[in-house]
């Protein structure tokens, strides 16, 4: 085997587009559908590839938008494909893309975001190059207007990782913003910039209050209930409600990371593309630089040794810097981004993390007197898990990880009548994959707690292990030789089906109830809000009534049919904890998972949304996600979204604001039917599901 082996493209490679030679290299159109495939390799030569550990790709996509490329593997003799590696990438740049087919035994989601790639994740059950028959990549975006060409600089299989960097010109002003871009609203100066926010801080300090009819609280002043002191729920007149602490019923109309002043993005490996970055030993602007070892959930996702080195820069605090200086721009941030959220009819701050550990957000929250709901951190995971982030459920160590979770997350809160409630975790990343929980615990190659229970149980049902061989159809020795790995037992008969449904349900259970348990021995004062799943759905709800809410994240069209859908399952109160709509035409790679093409059919799109939630009889609450547009280049895990209320430079998309504005200001009118949902709909392009509304 060699050090490194080159792959060189050949026309007859394309399978979508229009291949051309230029200087030397293929260089490919896409065809009308906006698509270039390309197969990297069939039959024996993908068998190669089992003696290296990248597949490396420097590739240069010229459009005006985020790439989305698409590692396909197939196994043999399918013609779908059963794992997928999905890297985003910067647009016009020579970008490096390291597939490590490590990533294919699918041990977790989201996969490590390095210079010039942005948000990069897996797909599929766990597998290995050695079982696939073919590999291919595709190339295109929901966000483009305009797609040119691809070049494959360059393409080679090797052991060692190299050293990345992107080539290509200046992209990112001293704003944070894009070079190439113009819009509506767009800052040319610092003059500029330094007026509008010295402008919204005085607007801020003259009028910082709810509409008329709110509580202090932000609940509904002609709603009354008992007073307790702390939020609660209850039903009535078959609509749940959320209680403020003064009796208030009360709709959490929130913001996600509503604390926040900008997110910090990536440099490293990309610094030749912004026009100016402060040196991270200028004293003015050191609040504004940070490493991505510092940020929790990079650790989590990639471990702490990866983001040692690795700079990151928030342009959003350092044009508030620009404005009011370092020793005091998070108080102007402060007193302004309270007086907005408050005016413009949000009460709840949602997510509610320190996601930057100088983010200062329990002193924000102290000082706001906004209600606000916590993601607790850290969640309770074993040592052998079932797959990805979901632990072995029934062994003592999940139940003493939950013991110590719940009093090192809780305490801190306990006696706190802003808090409405915390969520567990926040999107597991196990749920999303389409899989049932015990057939992964009885493919695991390891013995599990989990794993003996399941047997007791099905020892218990079937008595014997002939009664369990003719329901299964099996000739098993004994229930011992369960315990050896074995893939599938869904698909052994209708009974064994049955059985794995209804063992997944027992194994949701328990990792729901576990949790729930430990934290009401600290806490009994708050809402237990539910694990936050990325969206709702009845694979996910076994073990929803162990929480006092079902959260779920809803990013649609319209959250109607996921409420209508698990409200089915179990009548109980549910919060939607993310829900957005981007805009495309503000100068971003990534409108978000759901755009409209400017911000008046954004705005009409996103109270359309909002008053569907609010509508609905067991929805108590909707949060946007989120406040601040994320950086050009990406956050820490890739992420470049326009999604936000703000932009870069704290400027607000009046356009869209007006309309949630007019919304929220009679958000209670819906909430008791007084008022029906405005038709028609605006015009939203939806990615995830592959719908537009227009």
């Amino acid at each position: 085997m060699t050090e490194q082996q080159e792959w060189t493209l050949l026309p007859s490679d394309v399978l979508r587009g229009v291949a051309t030679r230029k200087d030397g290299r293929v260089r490919i159109s896409p065809d009308n559908d906006g698509i270039v495939e390309i197969q990297l390799a069939k039959g024996d030569l993908v068998q190669q590839f089992s003696q290296y550990q990248f597949f490396v790709f420097i590739i240069h996509v010229e459009m005006d938008a985020m790439v989305v490329s698409e590692f396909n593997f197939y196994h043999h003799g399918n013609e779908k494909p059963s794992n997928v590696l999905t890297y985003q990438l910067i647009p016009s740049h020579s970008v490096t893309i390291p597939v490590r087919f490590q990533d294919l035994r699918s041990e977790k989601l989201y996969l490590q975001t390095m210079p010039g790639m942005l948000k990069a994740k897996c797909k599929g059950l766990p597998s290995s190059i050695m079982e696939m028959e073919r590999v291919s990549l595709v190339i295109s975006s929901p966000y483009c207007t305009t797609f040119r060409w691809v070049d494959i600089e360059k393409c080679y299989l090797t052991n060692k990782l190299p050293s990345i960097n992107v080539t290509g010109e200046q992209m990112v002003d001293e704003f944070g913003q894009w070079m190439q871009k113009e819009w509506e609203g767009k800052i040319h100066s610092e003059k500029e910039l330094i007026s509008f926010l010295q402008a919204e801080y005085k607007a801020a300090i003259e009028n910082g209050n709810y509409p008329d009819g709110f509580s202090p609280y932000g609940g509904f002043l002609k709603k009354k209930f008992a007073k307790t002191g702390f939020f609660h729920i209850l039903k009535t007149n078959n609509r749940w409600w959320l209680v403020d602490p003064d009796g208030y019923g009360f709709f959490s109309n929130g913001i996600c990371y509503g604390s926040r002043m900008g997110v910090h993005g990536f440099v490293d490996g990309m610094e030749n593309l912004f026009s100016w970055l402060p040196k991270d030993s200028d004293d003015i602007f050191a609040e504004a630089w940070t490493k991505a070892e510092s940020i929790p959930e990079y650790v989590k996702r990639n471990g702490k040794g990866t983001g040692i080195n690795r700079n990151m820069f928030n342009f959003a605090r350092a044009n508030m810097i620009r404005a009011f200086g370092k020793e005091h721009w998070w108080d102007a941030w402060h007193t302004i981004n309270i007086a907005r959220l408050k005016r413009w009819g949000f009460n709840t701050i949602g997510i509610g993390v320190n996601q930057y550990m100088d983010e200062n957000v329990l002193e924000y929250l102290k000082r706001a007197k906004i209600p606000f709901v916590w993601t607790l951190k850290h969640f309770p995971l074993t040592k052998e898990r079932i797959f990805r982030d979901f632990p072995d459920v029934y062994s003592d160590e999940y139940r003493e990880k939950a013991r110590i979770f719940a009093e090192e997350q809780l305490t801190p809160f306990v006696g706190n009548p802003y808090l409405i409630g915390y969520f567990i975790t926040n999107e597991p990343e196990w749920r999303f994959q389409n899989i049932n929980l015990a057939e992964r615990t009885f493919a695991h190659p390891q013995l599990l707690d989990s794993k003996v229970f399941l047997i007791q149980t099905l020892k218990k049902k079937y008595g014997s292990i002939e009664a369990l061989n003719r329901a299964w159809k099996t000739s098993f020795s004994g229930f011992l030789a369960l315990q050896e790995p074995m893939e599938s037992p869904e698909n052994l008969s209708e009974d064994a089906m049955k059985d794995m449904c209804e063992l997944h349900d027992m194994l949701l259970h328990q990792y729901e109830r576990v949790v729930h348990e430990e934290l009401r021995k600290v806490d009994r004062e708050h809402l237990d809000l539910g694990m936050r799943y990325a969206y709702g759905g009845k694979s996910v709800m076994g073990g929803c009534k162990e929480h006092d809410v079902f959260s779920f994240n809803c990013y649609s069209i319209s959250p109607e049919n996921q409420l209508q859908t698990c409200s089915a399952v179990a009548d109980m109160p549910m919060l939607i904890g993310e829900w957005h709509i981007g805009g495309s035409n503000q100068g971003k790679l990534s409108g978000g998972l759901l755009f409209s093409p400017n911000q008046e059919e954004r705005g009409k799109a996103m109270a359309y949304y909002l008053q569907r939630a609010l509508s609905h009889p067991n929805c108590i609450g909707a949060h946007y996600f989120e406040w601040n547009d994320q950086p050009l280049l990406g956050r820490f895990d890739g992420e470049c979204m326009g999604h936000g209320l703000i932009d870069i430079c704290n400027r607000p998309y009046e356009k869209t604001i007006e309309h949630i504005r007019r919304t929220n200001r009679v958000m209670y009118d819906f909430v008791e039917g007084k008022r029906s949902v405005s038709e028609p709909i605006a015009q939203v392009v939806d990615v995830l599901h592959k719908k537009r509304t227009f």
